[in-house]
């Protein structure tokens, strides 16, 4: 096969996305300058739609908004500090090591502040979890600090109306309740992992005449897991998972690397066994059987698309195949066959066998995760002991936690409030009427407690229906605090504001109502501060707050526990739809809906913001008439109905549908509420927990459409022949397998004759120059590379970069006409065919502004806007910029942006005041009408040269990292100086895996990429 060939091969095997795959117009939507025209009044003028009367009264308000912007704006004055901090300098930001409280994986963080205000938050690199890196709603949640619908002072409501009142009217109600009911308190809490806060919340207990403080998270899979452990081993742990000790990984329903319990560090760990070279040329081997397409399975070696439900089956045909190459079945699999199970799943034996043997193969070096039912949990419980894991992958010494009973909690509290054994009833980041589903009536439920105060940072669901109180709590980077994620490693959180609103920490509030003093002290400070300098002393105090966290010395894992468990027998096989509830990377359990950031954050593998949706495979939406944007009506098991717009997804089994968790709040601000809708009521529940896949639905279409703001074919770029040459389409990613990389390392990359030749005087061919003259660089030149091969596009990048450079969140609408703003976009292809989901694989590939030599860009903007840095750098000068978007229509890359509206000055719901807080006040904040794109965080680049310069040195290699790169879980980006040949940069590009996207453009980009490469 040529060279040629075997690129238009690999180019038919890529495509974008099911709407797009063999449009005969694709060449035309590639080449067209904007997604939507934004020249809809020019175009309805034409037509005829406006009179000349009605554009000359458009013409004329024009004139009017431009004459009033020429009103002079009122003076502000600039006053210097007369004593001036210690410790804080102008232009120059500090960093305070804390733990982030995003979620409860407890990642390791850097708080940067300027002038005491919180800007950006990255990962510590000592820090052993996350080892530097943050994902991307660990980024995001600084904003939720600055958000204005935080509660700002406490409320008492009544009626569905909030009404604010004193700190010291709250504590006297609170305080008089608590001595009428004393005994019959309940704290009914989020999990807290804080020692300390457990402490606090023992004493608080005694001191009100006691109670009772449970726990409960409602879609946490920590506890399926502990129950398991229980059932098999006789003691209820949440192991510790060691991807880094595991060649095979399976993976069960569970996206670790995605949303699965703390995806920064199985992230970290996993990618440590997927950095190639020469000198080490192999994988692990990742298998994911699943039902909705996720961050994990799309970097899957082999991924097995379920029927929503069948994860346990699935896993017992795995065991079964296992116990017959030799492994130990504890006798458990009687009456499991594997060719039976596979075929009522619709999938292959032999693909389940040769997953079995590769698992077998690495005994001890291998790993099962799963996330579902305890019934599941104990399947995979199995299964690592069949193959010799627990104890070396799956560590139950260093745990993450023991004792998770979220179900038996709820359950406890439902009898005591039935009972009418509930006084006061404090409720702390807990939504239970947004996450229950209302069959189960548990607004009646609370209603029977004598009290509710709800300790939250807004008025949520909960706290506006059933609460009369509302003690408003302060945000992390407000607080002091603990985090003990996993045993043995703490970590340290500290304040780097004072609290913007009349709010307090959680443990204040509970000091508070305790009659102000708890442990002889009367803040939660010196109640922290005192619990550990018993412990450690003052030094190690202050080193505690130094470093962020302190360690135990590592415990080795004890032996493999006796697999003890009993298998359930499998249900009978069900036919028709099954329905998945899953988490999104952006919303999660819908915590941070109303982060705008995060709601416009494209989702790695839908590209879908701001709406959840209805997404079912291209088989079913054939046979039911469907495409994406049609609206269905969508029934669940209890009588519950609401509609939704389809979504075509390639990758689903064609049984399985799917809708996220975490929209459809209604009371969490502005941005939030009326976001999609509430999919926690088609949620199953069964003894205390909800049920989440496997669940009985049923659609039916409406006729009507709704568009969902998608961002995957915005941007195409057009891979074909420029200025009529006959040169064939060329692959923008390029895919091999790691047997082909072992034969060749430069499999997959193999070009045809060079483009664009000249014939020189010796009548060779040479490399055309282009038309920008050639610069010789002397000092720093700086470049980026992409390993496409440990990309999980978890869209980490794409949040840290929006914070650090002040790009804005432009909504819903502008979404839809193609006017994101993100610098980095992460485009996913689709590898296979879409009717056959089993063999349908998923690719992710970062496009930021790739800096070309010869840039294109450059050449024909008419006021010298975007010019060629001495550094190799296309660099914006924003107030040159006129808004003729030439600049835009000529990039090959279409990575530009420009600003239609003014967007943090428009007044909308996510531009409101606090937010401008958020503002890096090193990176200029763009107007309306300015172009936009990528600088390579040139902010950075300028503050690290200067304290280099001031120390008489040049920079290190891996000292300067931009915001995407510092913050990439996966490893996947490095930045730095192409001329230091000894930089990794250079060594990334002189990679025989390396390649650039369009080169044969003759643009000479500085990104390069390293191809994507799968063990299969």
């Amino acid at each position: 096969m040529t060279e040629k060939k075997k690129f238009q091969e690999e180019k038919k095997h890529h495509w974008m996305s099911i709407e797009t795959k063999d449009r005969k117009d694709l060449k035309q939507l590639q080449n067209q300058e904007f997604y939507t025209s934004p020249e809809s009044i020019i175009n309805r003028i034409k037509t005829g739609e406006f009179d000349r009367s009605t554009f000359l009264k458009l013409m004329g308000a024009s004139a009017t908004i431009l004459t009033a912007n020429c009103i002079p704006q009122p003076k502000e004055k600039i006053v210097p500090y007369v004593n001036k901090p210690e410790h804080i300098t102008h232009g120059i930001s500090n960093y305070y090591a804390s733990t982030c409280s995003g979620c409860s994986a407890g990642c390791g963080i850097l708080i940067k502040t300027n002038e005491g205000r919180p800007l950006k938050l990255e990962g510590n690199p000592n820090h052993p979890s996350n080892q530097g890196s943050l994902c991307a709603s660990g980024q995001a949640s600084i904003l939720n600090l600055y958000d204005p619908d935080r509660a700002k002072s406490p409320m008492k409501i009544e009626g569905g109306n909030a009404t604010a009142i004193t700190w010291e009217d709250l504590q006297k109600e609170v305080s008089s309740a608590l001595s009428t009911y004393k005994g019959k308190t309940i704290l009914f809490t989020s999990p807290i992992n804080s020692p300390t806060t457990k402490k606090l919340i023992a004493e608080f207990l005694t001191k009100v005449g006691g109670g009772k403080h449970l726990e409960y998270d409602a879609t946490s899979p920590e506890e399926a897991i502990s129950l398991a452990n229980e059932a098999c081993y006789g003691k209820a742990v949440v192991p510790n998972y060691h991807f880094d000790k595991a060649k095979v990984v399976l993976s069960l329903e569970a996206d670790f690397l995605g949303t699965w319990i703390s995806p920064v560090e199985f992230t970290k760990k996993f990618n440590s066994r997927r950095k190639l070279s020469e000198a080490n040329p192999n994988l692990n081997q990742l298998f994911v059987a699943e039902s909705m397409p996720s961050v994990t399975g799309s970097v899957a070696d082999q991924r097995f698309p379920l029927r929503s439900g069948d994860a346990r089956k699935f896993g017992l045909a795995v065991a079964k195949a296992v116990s017959e190459l030799g492994g130990n079945a504890y006798g458990q699999l009687a009456g499991i066959e594997v060719e039976t199970l596979a075929k009522e799943m619709e999938l292959d034996s032999s693909r389940i066998r040769k997953l079995a043997q590769a698992l077998y193969s690495a005994k001890g070096e291998s790993l099962v995760v799963g996330s579902g039912d305890v019934d599941l949990q104990i399947v995979v419980n199995l299964l690592n002991s069949m193959l010799e894991n627990d104890g070396k992958t799956v560590d139950f010494t260093v745990n993450r936690g023991e004792g998770v009973f979220s179900s038996k909690n709820l359950e406890t509290l439902k009898k005591s409030l039935e009972a009418g054994e509930v006084g006061v009833l404090f409720i702390s980041q807990v939504n239970l009427l947004y996450q229950l589903p209302d069959y189960l009536g548990w607004k009646s439920i609370l209603s029977k407690a004598k009290l509710i105060v709800s300790l939250n940072d807004r008025v949520d669901e909960t706290t506006l229906s059933v609460a009369k109180y509302l003690a408003p709590t302060n945000h992390f980077l407000e607080s002091w605090g603990d985090t003990e994620a996993i045993s043995g490693l703490v970590g340290v959180t500290q304040p780097t504001i004072n609290p913007l609103y009349n709010t307090r920490s959680f443990e204040d509030i509970l000091i508070t109502f305790a009659g102000g003093e708890l442990g002889g002290v009367q803040h939660y400070y010196d109640y922290l501060k005192n619990n550990y300098t018993k412990q450690i002393g003052e030094k190690g105090w202050i080193s505690f707050l130094k470093t962020g966290f302190k360690s135990q010395e590592v415990v080795k894992p004890s032996p493999a526990r006796p697999f003890k468990g009993t298998v359930k027998p499998l249900e009978p096989k069900t036919n028709g739809l099954a329905l998945t509830l899953y988490q999104t990377v952006a919303l999660g359990d819908g915590t941070h809906a109303n982060n705008p950031t995060l709601q416009e954050l494209p989702d790695p593998i839908t590209k879908v913001t701001w709406d959840n949706f209805l997404a079912i495979s291209p088989a079913l939406a054939e046979s039911r008439g469907l495409v994406s944007n049609d609206v269905v009506k969508v029934k669940g098991e209890k009588g519950v109905e609401f509609a939704l717009p389809v979504q075509v997804q390639p990758g689903l089994h064609r049984e399985t549908v799917a809708i996220a968790l975490g929209y459809g709040r209604t009371s969490v601000g502005k941005v939030g509420n009326g976001v999609g809708k509430n999919s926690y009521d088609l949620a199953g529940f069964q003894e205390g927990r909800l049920v989440l896949t496997g669940l009985k639905i049923d659609f039916e279409k409406t006729g009507k459409k709704y568009k969902l703001a998608t961002t995957q074919d915005h941007h195409m770029m057009n891979p074909g022949s420029p200025l009529g040459t006959k040169w064939e389409d060329r692959a923008l990613i390029l895919s091999t397998t790691l047997a082909e990389y072992q034969k060749n390392p430069a499999s997959g990359t193999e070009k045809a004759d060079p483009e664009f030749p000249n014939i020189g005087t010796d009548k060779q061919k040479k490399l055309a120059k282009g038309f920008n003259p050639e610069y010789e660089y002397k000092g720093y030149k700086w470049g980026m590379s992409v390993d496409l091969t440990l990309c999980t596009g978890c869209a980490a990048c794409v949040i840290a970069c929006q914070i650090e450079n002040n790009i804005p969140t432009v909504g819903r609408d502008e979404v839809r006409v193609g006017r994101e703003m993100h610098w980095i976009r992460i485009d996913r292809y689709y590898i296979g065919d879409p009717n056959k989901p089993e063999t349908l694989e998923i690719a992710h590939q970062p496009v930021m502004c790739q800096h070309c030599d010869n840039a294109p860009c450059e050449t024909v903007c008419p006021v010298v806007a975007t010019v060629h840095g001495s550094e190799g750098t296309n660099d914006m000068v924003y107030n040159r910029c006129v808004g003729t978007r030439y600049c835009s229509n000529n990039c090959p890359y279409k990575v530009r942006r420009f600003n239609w509206l003014e967007h943090w000055r428009d007044g909308k719901d996510f531009a409101r005041s606090p937010r401008n807080l958020a503002f890096n006040p090193d990176v200029t904040v763009r107007s309306r009408g300015v172009m936009e794109k990528c600088t390579f965080c040139s902010s950075r680049i300028a503050e690290k040269k200067i304290r280099a310069k001031n120390e008489g040195r040049t920079l290190k290699d891996g000292e300067l990292k931009t915001a995407c790169q510092e913050t990439c879980p996966a490893d996947a980006i490095t930045f730095g100086n192409t001329n230091d040949k000894n930089s990794q940069v250079s060594k990334n590009r002189e990679n025989k895996r390396a390649y650039r996207i369009l080169d044969f453009l003759n643009v000479k980009p500085q990104v390069s990429y390293l191809t994507r490469i799968r063990n299969v």
